[in-house]
């Protein structure tokens, strides 16, 4: 990476994010002139992503997800949208008077440490990622590739296959295009690990917000970080580019806005049940959607919550004619894709009439956790275990509230939008324990139930942060005991010995404080409306030192990244010798190598690799079973080398399984071996190409 390059990538990265900010405010503005304080923030944040990714999608269909076109776009949209907010009418009169309920002053104290201790607990991971690479399974098999795929080619509606046993080339790919977008702009995945580090701050806000319309703000944070700090969502997503936590932002953010779209009279939340603010809810839950497949349950259910308390006299009506639309313009993107591509907008079924692709090969593995409700055995050996695992030892507590809160919001005398949303908390849990894949592994052995417990994510972080906002918890007296049993339980899960990593405490630390200082900066200049001199003063001093700091960190970052790790996988010297391959066309085979492909990639993520199967109808994607048919196929992709690795079992890592394409590929006299390693006496090899393969020199 030249500083020039550097230079241009930050350059650009600067304007994509003012043009955002600029295009989202004015929009506000125009939409919800009398919004102040956080919520404001929020809406301009979900609309600024909003037009973001729909930025990304209109130029990746065209197949111009390229940096020229993004930047230019993104500035013709702000410059457009400031122009149309300068002529838009004045906030109501009294409106800029308005504010919200504040909560105590210790509370609030409370929220800010609760936000740290979650901020440091996921720096550390992300520090350990920008040392050696993100490491995590979903991450190399299919989130990064596709990223890195997307900057390559500069479309993204292509379906993108990294291995035979799974359909995930037809999952949602929304925050993949955001880890994209890093790589077009910086020429790097610099950006990557620290990705989801951002959608956690994101995630709080809105958490906050949901409780700001009656001052409950740092209760309803302090829930939701008390989920987010457990350890299945600290190893599953701090530092990865994994993406349940963009889910969880957009849930919680399209919860925020509707809860502040129906807030009680006499909150102060002003155009309560407008059009605007749940339009941009549904377009946060559509986003949701466009995600996560796992966000379809609660979005569906806050759906039509939203519609159904709306109050009467075509208040409903108004209501679905805002959502409905909005919804289907943010969610319906990859599903109409799926469409296009397959006949079928969600091909794991096909509800008798619509076509599906051929099964893979790790079929009838994906139980759910209703399918084992009652058998005491299964519940003692696999779910005990992994619920005290990924939400740690006071699991127990952590559930009791997290069913307890939302159950309180449904019942009593608690306003109509708390019981609305204590019901889609509760709908949310509910629809965990029948998702597919929760409990999956074959059958009478669900392993990997502790490590798909992050599919319960939404639900949870939901229904903790929803908790406060119950009439019997809400009183002036119950509100501190309330904070202070969530904040008792967050140091709890917190205080595990195994979440904080020797040498990375003390720069996370760091990391904090200085996110903790920015954030009260922020608020200070906010409050007392410094001079535009001083402001672009203090702005530009801010941009130069993260400019500075980021190339250091970026150079660092490419010095230990995928480098040969000793103990780490035993395909850690294969990614070592792919550091040094750039703009090479490899084709891989393996689904061990598949797992974990991304690496193949390249330092600069310009190497195009493919995994290489059968392509037949309907999507599917299966191995090919004839030494022709393989050589046929690598010739028909022209690639530079070809990596041969095992078939991995997913339900017992340790057992690899013989794969034969390296044989049909060393036998022919155009493929030189120039890499070969055994994993568990199994070998993993990698082929330069000096011409076509000959398919007719088979023997079978």
């Amino acid at each position: 990476m030249t500083v020039g390059r550097y230079a241009v990538g930050f350059a650009a990265l600067s304007i994509v994010c003012a043009s955002m900010a600029v295009g989202a405010v004015g929009l506000r503005r125009r939409l919800l002139a009398d919004w102040r304080g956080a919520p404001a923030r929020l809406a301009e944040l979900v609309l600024g992503l909003a037009l973001l990714i729909a930025i990304l999608e209109a130029l990746g269909a065209l197949g111009l997800f390229r940096l020229g076109p993004i930047v230019v776009i993104c500035v013709v949209l702000a410059g457009a949208l400031r122009t149309r907010s300068a002529r838009a009418a004045a906030p109501p009169d009294g409106a800029a008077r308005w504010q919200p309920p504040r909560p105590h002053p210790a509370a609030t104290a409370v929220a800010l440490l609760a936000a740290t201790l979650v901020i440091v607990e996921w720096a550390m991971p992300t520090l350990a990622s920008y040392d050696i690479g993100i490491r995590s399974l979903d991450s190399l098999w299919y989130h990064l590739p596709w990223a890195a795929s997307f900057a390559q080619t500069g479309r993204v509606t292509s379906l993108r296959f990294t291995d035979v046993e799974y359909l995930t080339a037809f999952y949602p790919a929304t925050a993949e295009l955001v880890h994209g977008l890093g790589i077009v702009l910086l020429g790097r995945d610099t950006l990557s690990p620290a990705i989801n580090l951002g959608w956690l701050s994101l995630s709080l806000l809105a958490a906050w917000c949901i409780g700001s319309p009656r001052g409950l703000g740092p209760a309803t944070l302090t829930g939701a970080a008390l989920a987010l700090a457990t350890p299945m969502m600290r190893i599953s997503q701090a530092g990865s580019a994994a993406n349940d936590i963009a889910g969880v932002f957009f849930l919680l953010a399209a919860v925020a806005l509707v809860a502040h779209a129906y807030a009680p009279k006499g909150t102060g939340a002003r155009g309560t049940g407008t059009v605007a603010p749940l339009a941009l809810a549904a377009v946060a839950a559509g986003l949701a959607v466009s995600v996560k497949l796992s966000l379809l349950a609660p979005v569906l259910a806050l759906s039509v919550g939203a519609i159904v308390i709306a109050p009467g006299g075509g208040g409903r009506r108004r209501a679905a004619a805002a959502w409905i639309p909005a919804f289907i313009l943010a969610s319906s993107y990859w599903y109409v894709r799926n469409l296009l591509a397959v006949g079928n907008p969600l091909p794991w079924a096909g509800f008798g009439i619509l076509p599906t692709p051929a099964a893979p090969l790790q079929q009838q593995t994906g139980f759910a956790i209703v399918h084992y409700a009652t058998d005491t055995h299964i519940w003692s050996r696999f779910f005990a275990p992994g619920l005290a695992s990924g939400l740690g030892p006071w699991w127990v507590a952590v559930l009791a509230v997290a069913v307890l809160g939302p159950v309180l919001c449904a019942l009593g005398r608690s306003h109509p939008i708390a019981r609305m949303l204590g019901l889609v908390a509760l709908a949310s849990l509910a629809a965990y324990l029948i998702t597919p894949e929760t409990a999956a592994g074959p059958a009478g052995d669900p392993s990997g139930f502790a490590f798909n417990l992050r599919y319960a994510a939404p639900g949870l972080t939901l229904a903790l942060a929803l908790t406060p906002l119950a009439p019997w918890l809400d009183g002036a007296r119950a509100r501190a005991p309330t904070l202070a049993v969530l904040g008792v339980l967050l140091a709890a899960t917190l205080a595990e010995d195994r979440l904080w990593k020797a040498g990375y405490i003390a720069p996370a630390v760091l990391l904090g404080a200085a996110a903790m200082a920015l954030l009260g900066a922020a608020v200070a200049l906010a409050h007392r409306r410094p001079a535009r001199a001083v402001l672009i003063g203090v702005s530009a001093a801010a941009l130069a030192t993260v400019a500075v700091a980021g190339y250091a960190g970026e150079r660092h970052y490419l010095r230990g990244r995928y480098t040969f790790q000793p103990g780490v996988s035993a395909l850690s010297t294969l990614w070592a010798w792919a550091r040094g391959v750039h703009h090479a066309r490899i084709a891989l085979v393996g689904t061990f190598g598949g797992f974990f492909s991304y690496p193949l990639f390249g330092l600069d993520d310009s190497n195009q690799v493919q995994y290489v199967a059968h392509h037949g109808p309907h999507g599917s994607f299966t191995p090919i079973r004839s030494c022709r048919a393989w050589r046929t196929a690598v010739d028909h992709g022209h690639y530079r080398y070809v990596v041969t690795t095992p078939a991995r079992n997913p339900w017992d890592p340790h057992v690899l399984e013989y794969s034969p394409e390296g044989d049909w590929t060393s036998l022919d006299p155009a493929a030189r071996l120039v890499f070969r390693h055994l994993a568990f006496g199994q070998p993993i090899s990698v082929f330069e190409l000096s011409g076509p393969l000959n398919p007719l020199g088979c023997q079978s």
